[in-house]
């Protein structure tokens, strides 16, 4: 039995210099295998039934795109009212799973599905099950997948589907709360910010209780998943020393770089402290080897939706959508004290004074009159957009 489950991996395994990654950061219902070398298999019966070939999938439910296409008049009075806000809270802040399903050969056959987002099925990942269907999470949006199935006679032929293009790609992470990433977004000009490189969330950790610190928030297995899925390399906290008493390093574990930077939120980020704080944040994001990126205060919304809306007005994600990436909080959040006029206006209208013709091109200045260089908004964004 051993040497045929050995014969049957080595169908999944590529060679180690292939450029593209494999989609760890998916999350399947199976048991993820290590493949082998890499062999062809004929085609069996397996036919695979869903999702069908070539079709769009979405990753939001229908309240929450419904909601998005709002127009922005009509999306901050739905904010402001509190009956509205509590279904809004309602519907979730993880994103919809995807069925894979095939018919089922015979009762008892264990299967090896491989998801890929190469159509030769390169750098794919390779889980089992003895179910005729597997569950799939944390998908990126506006992207193609190819996959298939296989037993140790054969495997079916590979089959793609498409994500949505609709932002943000929330995600799951057992423990944490307001996940999402901060790329997905196309761009004014016309380029996108890539995904799975900066996160933002909640805290990884509850707030300290006097020197002691917080209760860590991750399972043993969303911990893994933080640190080797995702391959977070560093968690900046942007809590202040209070919320950190007792902290030494980061609640996902020696594995991650914890960067303590004491931040601001809203029109305070136009103040000494705020300012002081986003010169120390914005270098993390300058150096290429930080990468993946998580960042966080205790509740995700905040100091975290400030930092959040001036990366990503730097990488000239429209005014619209700067709006939306900070609503999406609401999907967790059903507090009316969480609205525009109280916070989120603020925000925006402190950036009012620079120069620019857009929001886009205010914060611009505002990260000029902090120090940097034209060179260091580029290299940002050579390091962000695609």
């Amino acid at each position: 039995m051993k040497k045929t489950i050995a014969l049957w991996l080595a169908v999944f395994s590529y060679a180690a210099t292939l450029v593209a990654a494999p989609p760890l950061y998916l999350l399947a219902d199976g048991k993820r295998v290590v493949p082998e070398k890499a062999t062809v298999l004929p085609t069996t019966s397996i036919t695979l039934t869903a999702p069908q070939n070539g079709a769009v999938v979405p990753l939001l439910s229908g309240k929450q795109k419904a909601y998005l296409a709002m127009p922005r008049k009509e999306r901050i009075a739905f904010f402001a009212d509190k009956e509205k806000r509590k279904q809004m809270a309602s519907w979730g802040d993880t994103p919809k799973t995807v069925t894979l399903a095939w018919n089922l050969v015979k009762k008892g056959q264990t299967y090896i599905v491989s998801v890929s987002e190469q159509p030769d099925l390169s750098s794919a990942i390779s889980v089992t099950t003895t179910n005729s269907s597997l569950l799939l999470g944390n998908l990126k949006i506006a992207t193609t997948y190819y996959w298939r199935v296989a037993t140790p006679d054969g495997a079916s032929q590979v089959a793609s589907f498409r994500t949505e293009d609709i932002a943000p790609r929330l995600l799951k992470i057992e423990g944490i709360p307001n996940v999402r990433d901060l790329g997905g977004r196309k761009t004014l000009s016309g380029k996108r910010v890539k995904q799975g490189m900066i996160y933002r969330n909640a805290g990884l950790n509850d707030n300290a209780s006097g020197d002691k610190p917080g209760k860590v928030r991750f399972t043993a297995q969303s911990r893994a998943y933080f640190v080797d899925d995702l391959g977070v390399r560093i968690d900046l906290d942007l809590r202040s020393d209070k919320e950190c008493a007792g902290m030494s390093g980061s609640p996902a574990g020696k594995e991650v770089k914890w960067c303590h930077i004491s931040s601001s939120q809203y029109q305070y980020m136009q103040g000494g402290f705020g300012r002081g704080a986003f010169q120390q944040d914005f270098k993390l994001f300058l150096d290429e080897a930080n990468y993946p990126i998580d960042f966080h205060c205790i509740a995700g919304q905040d100091r975290t939706g400030a930092l959040a809306f001036i990366l990503n007005a730097l990488l000239g994600v429209p005014e619209e959508e700067l709006y939306l990436d900070w609503e999406a909080t609401g999907f967790r959040n059903s507090s009316t004290r969480f609205c525009h006029e109280r916070l989120f206006d603020h925000l925006v209208e402190g950036f009012q004074k620079y120069e620019g013709n857009s929001i886009n091109e205010k914060v611009e200045q505002y990260v000029l009159d902090n120090g940097f260089t034209p060179e260091d908004i580029a290299k940002f964004r050579s390091i962000m957009l695609e």
